[in-house]
């Protein structure tokens, strides 16, 4: 698995560049002595494996094995003092216990989480939020980390961190939805740093928007908005599926495409049943990009 995950990564795309070159060049040899990033790049390496013969029964399995081992064993290193010695081997684990979770295991739209009460069904984007907490923790050392350079790169674009308040190059209509005035901030209003991040995502052109721009997007998420995901309810979903269309237009990689997609469709057909019309009138942009054709 180890050959494989390398071959993974060693593909010159441009997407995710810099952190692909940071795991073909550094994570293999760290993780020789460190089981919790062994078993976190088996787990990626297995759960793609899986993904390319979905019909072999055996590499679903053995990827299932590898994903339970390596989040328990990641969990574990959560409760132990978190220091420069060990901050590269979290944070690459985190990365890609990121990739293999967000990895779809559903085959329809109704397996989504907007279709369900078990809290587990959001771990795919719960696990996403847990790097920007790690981020914080590492930060004293970060000059030291292997990853210093890669996220220095994927954070250096205009409005990279535009906290500014009221609605200003926001979206009108769903600046006008998500009750942001001029005076609104981000600590008065949970929708306003979601669509600070987004909506300038909306405006570039595709193929200069930069896949780890787009992505980074999850990992900024901050609880309240999580928390109103996790309630379902229809301003949050209807931003989620914003940014989940420009994943699916946008980054062309193994673990996105199925979950994307899918959890696309699923909240649309969550908002169409909802009734609202302000909603439903400015679902076009998500549910074409997923193939969802709105019939209210």
């Amino acid at each position: 698995m180890l050959a494989h995950f390398s071959q993974m990564v060693s593909v010159h795309s441009p997407a995710f560049a810099p952190i692909k070159k940071v795991m073909r060049e550094f994570t293999i040899q760290l993780a020789l002595g460190e089981p919790c990033l062994l078993y976190s790049i088996m787990a990626v390496a297995s759960t793609h494996w899986a993904y390319a013969l979905p019909s072999d029964r055996t590499r679903t399995i053995a990827a299932t094995r590898c994903q339970h081992k390596a989040t328990r064993i990641y969990r574990q290193h959560l409760q132990l003092p978190i220091g420069r010695d060990n901050m590269d081997m979290l944070i690459t684990s985190c990365i890609l216990l990121g990739m293999f979770s967000f990895a779809a295991e559903m085959t329809s739209p109704l397996d989504s989480w907007v279709f369900s009460d078990d809290p587990v069904s959001m771990n795919w984007l719960s696990v996403q939020c847990g790097l920007r907490c790690l981020l914080e923790i590492t930060k004293p050392w970060m000059d030291d980390s292997i990853w210093n350079e890669p996220f220095q790169e994927s954070s250096n674009y205009e409005y990279a961190d535009d906290h500014r308040m009221g609605r200003e190059d926001l979206d009108p209509e769903l600046a006008d939805l998500c009750d942001i005035t001029d005076t609104t901030t981000e600590e008065t209003n949970p929708y306003h740093w979601p669509l600070r991040m987004l909506c300038p995502l909306l405006h570039i052109p595709r193929h200069k928007c930069g896949a780890s721009r787009i992505t980074n997007f999850m990992g900024r998420l901050l609880p309240d908005f999580v928390n109103l995901l996790a309630a379902k309810e229809p301003r949050a979903l209807l931003i989620m599926s914003y940014w989940l269309a420009l994943m699916r237009t946008s980054v062309d990689e193994w673990w996105v495409g199925p979950r994307v997609t899918l959890e696309c469709r699923a909240i649309c057909m969550y908002l169409e049943a909802c009734g609202d019309r302000r909603i439903i009138e400015l679902l076009d942009f998500p549910a074409r990009s997923c193939g969802y054709k709105v019939t209210s």
